[in-house]
């Protein structure tokens, strides 16, 4: 092998003017496919890992309080906790997702921005703080003094929307906003830092520290956005991770336990939330016995289910209005819900003698408003068991939606969303790829499109290669014959032919690596000057054309030009390999 390596790498050279000329088309080829497929995958990486890994992360968990599109909010981030604590292999950042569309009132100009919240905090990691160093660059003011207490809610805003505002820094802003509770809100702001971000898709967003960004919406101490998780291997771990957190969040019932208050009398109560849907109305028929009030007048009214012997005790009947006092999660005391009597039911043989079923829209009020303590710490308190022929129709602590591996089903999932109405805080587990599946699809469409093409012009090469091989064994075949007399066996001649094919096409798909390397840097070299509304800034970073050669494609596509080479040479050499001895030499031009 090692001499047909050699003897066709000395005929190649022997021609070097048609070699060369075959060869820089089969070059031109490799390199369009080169920088076609590293602008695709460019264009990939600007959408995933530039654009929605700062948006949704790697992993997100999506919070919908009570079924709101808008509110996104989880009354108890310690929840979370164990996110950190048992997947700190794969988790490289747990991020709070907060923020919320605004009009900001510059001077003499108003625009809409997203008011966003940024962890400011020494925990951030190193690697972190480098990709928003990079992602956006400060041109004027710090970064540090989004936590200078000096300022009055301290905020960084991009050149651009600086200029728009007419606003300079340490100017103030005026923000209009809707909180979480959907109440219109103004608030001041103060510009200590001015950016440039590396994609027009975050040219819109203002940043301020995370505790004042929530505490501008309307968050409390405890509470959470939505949870961005960055992952360290995002490709390997993102939908295993899903898959297992989404497992660990199974909900249990919400309970509320505490002290049941009418007509100055007291009684230990327990506080259940039923599913007021009228596909439930049936099967609730079967589980309570009422011996006043109608179950459809309280679905509708909102009013509560109440057993007999804790309406005896406290002196109720349908209509009269009673509190519940319990104690919330964070030990406060005075937690209250207030309801009316909309049905008095016997609790034999299911239900605890202090149950109170309540419509669960108005349940979910009282129950986010103030989350109980566990019910187990309350003496008395009824706590139906899985196994409770009534479970699945009380009201759990959140509703867990489906996992989704698809756009397609996430799409589904999100307007059934819209189609229902819930009462209770949705929970949603998804990757980034399921929402930017689209995303990877066109970079697949792309690189076909590109391929195809490609192939197109290399076919139209390789027709030159078979024309070039005829008539290089037009010409060698006295040389075929000589080495043939001296020994050389056909098999050797059809594959010195092919080798020299190969070769050519290994020479030529390596420049064209190389030439497309040098293109790109040089394209990526250049700044462009595109506006912000200008859909072309979606393709630049940093206002230059984005490449990302993978080397598994580039070495795939070049071991596919050496297979097509090889397989077009071998026909042509395969015929001058029969070509006998005696004849090739008697041949004469």
């Amino acid at each position: 092998m090692l001499l047909l390596l050699n003897l066709g790498l000395r005929n190649l050279l022997r021609q070097k003017r048609r070699n060369i000329l075959l060869g820089s088309a089969m070059a031109i080829g490799v390199m369009l496919l080169v920088m076609a497929n590293s602008f695709s995958h460019g264009l990939s990486d600007i959408m995933l890992n530039k654009v929605l890994r700062w948006v949704t992360g790697h992993v997100t968990v999506a919070f919908n309080e009570r079924g709101r599109m808008m509110t996104e909010v989880f009354r108890d981030k310690a929840v979370f906790d164990f996110l950190k604590r048992d997947y700190s292999d794969s988790i490289r950042e747990v991020e709070e997702s907060i923020g919320m569309m605004a009009r900001v009132v510059g001077h003499g100009n108003a625009e809409n921005m997203i008011l966003v919240g940024t962890d400011m905090s020494p925990a951030v990691s190193q690697r972190t703080q480098k990709e928003t160093d990079e992602m956006w660059r400060v041109v004027g003011g710090r970064w540090q003094d989004l936590t200078n207490p000096r300022y009055e809610n301290p905020v960084a805003i991009s050149a651009d929307k600086a200029r728009s505002l007419n606003v300079k820094l340490f100017d103030t802003l005026r923000l209009r906003l809707r909180n979480l509770y959907g109440q219109d809100q103004s608030a001041r702001v103060t510009v200590v830092a001015i950016i440039t971000t590396s994609n027009i898709f975050m040219g819109s967003v203002m940043f301020g520290e995370v505790a004042e960004v929530k505490t501008i919406l309307g968050f409390d101490e405890h509470s959470t956005g939505s949870i961005n998780l960055v992952l360290k291997n995002p490709a390997k771990d993102a939908v295993q991770l899903a898959n297992a957190i989404h497992d660990r969040l199974q909900p249990a019932l919400a309970v509320i336990a505490g002290q049941a208050e009418a007509n100055r009398e007291k009684s230990p109560a327990t506080v259940l939330g039923f599913n007021s849907d009228a596909s439930f109305k049936a099967a609730w028929a079967q589980q309570i016995s009422l011996v006043a009030g109608d179950f459809e007048k309280a679905r509708l009214d909102k009013t509560a289910l109440v057993a007999q012997p804790l309406a005896r005790a406290l002196g109720l009947s349908v209509g009269s209005a009673f509190t519940v006092r319990y104690t919330d999660k964070w030990g406060r005391p005075n937690a209250l819900l207030a309801g009316k009597v909309g049905g008095i039911f016997r609790p034999e043989p299911q239900w605890g003698p202090g149950v109170i079923l309540l419509q669960d829209d108005r349940f979910y009020e009282s129950f986010y408003a103030h989350l109980p303590q566990a019910a187990a710490a309350a003496p008395g308190a009824f706590i139906p068991g899985k196994n409770h022929p009534a479970y699945a129709l009380l009201a759990p602590e959140w509703v867990l939606l489906p996992r989704t591996s698809t756009t397609d089903e996430m799409t589904k999932k999100m307007r059934e969303m819209g189609r229902r109405k819930y009462h209770a805080t949705l929970i949603d587990v998804r990757t980034m790829y399921e929402t930017a599946e689209q995303i990877l699809k066109l970079e697949g469409v792309l690189n076909l499109i590109t391929l195809s093409a490609v192939l197109v012009l290399f076919f139209i090469i390789l027709i030159g290669v078979i024309n070039t091989l005829r008539m290089t064994i037009r010409e060698r075949t006295r040389e075929i014959g000589t080495v043939r007399a001296i020994g050389m066996q056909s098999r050797d001649v059809r594959n010195l032919f092919i080798v020299e094919t190969v070769l050519l096409a290994f020479f030529a798909s390596v420049a064209g690596v190389l030439l497309a390397l040098l293109v790109m840097w040089g394209l990526g070299s250049v700044p462009m000057n595109v506006e912000e509304s200008n859909a072309m800034g979606m393709f630049l970073i940093n206002s230059r054309l984005y490449f990302i050669p993978t080397w598994g494609s580039v070495f795939g596509n070049m071991v596919l030009i050496w297979v097509l080479a090889g397989v077009t040479a071998f026909f042509p050499a395969r015929r001058a390999a029969k070509l006998a001895p005696g004849v090739a030499l008697r041949h004469v031009e």
